[in-house]
């Protein structure tokens, strides 16, 4: 009795699971900066999931994949070779709002390459996570549209990454790190991520990440980093500073430079403010990154004097920026920023 039931369950269900591909209803497929990005609190495994998932997801993937490996062939040695975003999230929004979220992770399980996919799926005080072998899980896709859409989406940005269409942009940001701010608007999307205890307004250091739409015109990253360097001038009342071309990374990238800005007192405040900024023309963005400080006010050369370790530490960090393909070179991009 039970067997009939289910099988005429499934036949019930025929017209539903009718539609096998294409758009979900009302959904909603993200682009970089149009979710906040959560920085890991610690790495666990290699590559995305290490940069941007929680410790504890990141354990949890893990010890399902290495369940699944005992049941293939019991092997005590699971290594995770690498992971990666797999597809932009999707967002369903009807009949209600979830966020799904997809990864793939590779390992090594006693000598044997094998991927996983980890599904993520997230709504009001519920989510869950799916772990399964890449390429084994059509008959979940079918049971579940939202992830056969995001093995869709995984399909067209494996296609794109290896046609070197797709340039990411490793972020790999200090261990504490919070996020603190979040936009996203047809002008462009930033987000900005300060010390834990720190705060948007009230914070001691700062790391700002910013893409504005790609201009056909060259020059875009020189002209806005000496249009910051001239504001700053106005604004504190010092001489702007050089941009400096930086070697080109990858044939395939444009333009990128960097400056250093100095105010040696914010004006109705105690504190000087120096960072170092770096703008990467890539294919589809003009990408912004810097790395801040506050320190007291004081007289430019003293506070000239002062910012040289925090000047030296910013580079230090801004050297690991980059656009990367992790399908090309996944030693070159170990902390790609979602997308």
């Amino acid at each position: 009795m039970k067997v009939r039931g289910l099988c005429l369950a499934l036949l019930l269900a025929g017209p539903v699971l009718a539609v096998d591909s294409g758009p979900l209803p009302g959904e909603m497929v993200t682009r970089i900066g149009q979710v906040a990005a959560l920085p890991a609190d610690q790495r666990q495994v290699p590559g995305f999931a290490g940069a941007w998932r929680r410790a504890s997801a990141q354990d949890k993937v893990l010890a399902r994949i290495v369940a699944l490996e005992a049941r293939i062939k019991p092997c005590a040695d699971v290594r995770v070779v690498d992971t990666v975003q797999a597809a932009p999230d999707l967002i369903e929004t009807r009949p209600q709002r979830i966020h799904h979220a997809l990864e793939r992770w590779t390992v090594n399980a006693c000598g044997v390459i094998r991927k996983y996919d980890a599904w993520y799926s997230f709504e009001q005080s519920v989510s869950r996570l799916m772990v399964a072998e890449s390429g084994t899980g059509d008959f979940q896709a079918v049971l579940d549209p939202p992830y056969r859409r995001l093995r869709e989406l995984a399909a067209v940005r494996s296609t794109e990454e290896a046609g070197g269409a797709v340039r990411w942009l490793n972020l790999p940001l200090p261990a504490d790190s919070l996020p603190v701010a979040n936009a996203n608007s047809p002008a462009g999307w930033s987000a900005d991520f300060v010390p834990a205890g720190d705060s948007a307004r009230e914070w001691t250091q700062l790391v700002g990440v910013q893409g504005l739409p790609r201009l056909k015109s060259p020059g875009q990253a020189r002209a806005l980093l000496e249009g910051m360097q001239q504001a700053r001038a106005r604004r504190c009342g010092v001489a702007p500073a050089a941009v400096e071309a930086l070697p080109a990374e990858e044939a395939s990238s444009g333009a990128s430079l960097q400056t250093y800005l100095v105010c040696p007192q914010v004006p109705d405040t105690n504190y000087a403010e120096m960072a170092v900024v770096k703008a990467i023309e890539g294919p589809d963005y003009l990408y912004v990154v810097q790395r801040a400080w506050r320190l007291p006010a004081a007289d430019a050369a003293k506070v000239q004097l002062d910012s040289r370790k925090p000047k030296l530490a910013a580079e230090a960090f801004l050297a690991q920026v980059r656009l990367c393909n992790p399908a090309g070179d996944t030693s070159a991009c170990p902390s790609p920023f979602p997308r």
